[in-house]
């Protein structure tokens, strides 16, 4: 187990994750970008679009951020990955809701179909998820996995699900999408985190000098 993740890379990608999880322009613009293409794949019922969306969107790297800081207990860290998410979220959130004003959308396929299933079953990808995604980042062989894994969890489109609902419930007063899409968006964010807590538990232990 102990081989090409060295203390030395774990130190350098995580200063490369904390430069990810920033608020910036390029932040900003990748998470409006993501969130308007997922809104009209939502609205076009097309999961082609919604998949590049979430390859686009940079939120899980606040995520992730988050949990190396824990580990570290670097608070400071940790408040700033928390606020990233946060605005990441907003922001999304916001374009969602825009966009919904615009191009009114109805609930199909692609929405119904991931809100019919249980949170817990998101808890459960999103910690394997997790893991798989911080090993990936830290490791030098896996590094071009983490994309992929970023689809695999979803954490975008229940965000944009959110705003979609809110927009609906300003519209129509009716609230069940946000509240449900919010439950998966909150179990999506502690399975990420919990899971990345692991990992880095974990290479940590394994890496060597």
């Amino acid at each position: 187990m102990r081989g090409h993740i060295t203390k030395r890379i774990v130190k350098d990608n995580t200063t490369e994750l904390v430069q990810r999880a920033t608020i910036d322009l390029d932040f900003l613009l990748l998470i409006v970008f993501a969130a308007a293409i997922c809104a009209l794949g939502f609205k076009m019922n097309n999961a082609s679009a919604i998949v590049g969306a979430m390859i686009i969107s940079p939120l899980m790297y606040s995520i992730l951020s988050a949990s190396i800081a824990s580990y570290n207990r670097d608070w400071l860290s940790f408040k700033k990955s928390i606020l990233t998410f946060a605005t990441g979220t907003f922001v999304a959130i916001l374009t969602s809701i825009l966009v919904g004003f615009y191009y009114s959308t109805s609930i199909r396929s692609e929405i119904s179909g991931r809100i019919a299933e249980a949170p817990l079953d998101y808890f459960l990808i999103a910690i394997f998820c997790g893991l798989g995604g911080t090993y990936a980042f830290f490791s030098p062989k896996t590094h071009q996995a983490v994309g992929g894994i970023a689809i695999s969890v979803a954490l975008l489109p229940p965000i944009i699900m959110s705003g979609i609902g809110l927009g609906i419930g300003i519209t129509e007063q009716n609230i069940d999408l946000a509240v449900s899409s919010s439950k998966i968006v909150l179990s999506n964010l502690l399975g990420i985190y919990l899971g990345s807590l692991v990992m880095i538990i974990f290479l940590n232990r394994i890496s060597k000098d």
